[in-house]
């Protein structure tokens, strides 16, 4: 019997290479729940979540989806899909699976769930104070929403606090931004976006220090009278606040 060339056991032992990678594919890959029924798939998404295999539980449920979409429980298991995103980390499909789930049952019990899962995932990718907010502002939008849609609930409370928590991010941008202007000696600049944080936001962290700002600028513009304006309005709103000691020590000072 004649002897095979290498060229042809180099072959040959690609091929059995490429039978086994497809036979293993199929064992683990797509076909890994053949067979099993949605109750089963769902089990098993189920555990994997709760033991923080994310990856493996968008897995299962995507076949489940595919292979059942007729199953009884199917919208648990869409919303499932949808916080099995969020714990992963991709907050963008998150907010789709979200979105997803209301449009298809818009009615479900648990909508508000949905709701403010659209809110988080929002406000979960609303970027540091310093760039661009379209995602924060996104954010409070749809968590207002909630509350409106849905007052009373659990989930409208939360939303609430998130998007208080937001406005914080919005108010801290505007101060830095003002800030920004007055460390340039540009105070008309950085009075304009120290007001906007005064007047858009006087409940947040940065309001007292806001104006603190404001009647900084004006000493050094020489506006006495806005100055002195600005430093009643500190002490009067916020009497307890760091801004106003500064303040109290600036007029000592004087």
């Amino acid at each position: 019997m004649p002897k095979s060339s290498p060229d042809l056991r180099r072959v040959t032992a690609l091929l059995v290479a490429s039978a086994l990678a497809a036979g293993l594919a199929a064992c683990g890959g797509g076909n890994r729940y053949q067979g099993m029924e949605a109750d089963q798939i769902f089990r098993i998404a189920s555990t994997e979540y709760e033991e923080g295999e994310y990856a493996n539980a968008i897995d299962a449920l995507d076949r489940l989806l595919v292979a059942h979409g007729d199953w009884e429980r199917v919208a648990e298991a869409r919303l499932m899909l949808a916080e099995a995103y969020f714990a992963k980390g991709d907050h963008l499909t998150a907010r789709s699976e979200f979105g997803r789930f209301l449009d298809r049952y818009a009615g479900h019990p648990r909508s508000a769930e949905a709701a403010l899962g659209i809110c988080r995932s929002l406000a979960a990718m609303a970027p540091k104070p310093q760039r661009d907010q379209g995602y924060t502002q996104e954010a409070m939008t749809s968590c207002r929403n909630v509350v409106v849609d849905f007052g009373g609930r659990d989930e409208a409370a939360q939303a609430a606090s998130i998007s208080n928590q937001l406005r914080q991010t919005l108010a801290e941008k505007e101060y830095l931004t003002g800030d920004f202007y007055f460390r340039r000696n540009l105070f008309d600049s950085a009075i304009k976006y120290y007001e906007f944080v005064i007047n858009l936001y006087p409940e947040s962290d940065f309001a007292p220090s806001a104006l603190l700002g404001v009647y900084r600028a004006n000493l050094l513009i020489g506006y006495e009278d806005l100055a002195e304006e600005a430093r009643q309005r500190l002490l009067l709103e916020y009497p307890d606040s760091d801004a106003a000691a500064e303040v109290r020590l600036d007029a000592s000072g004087r």
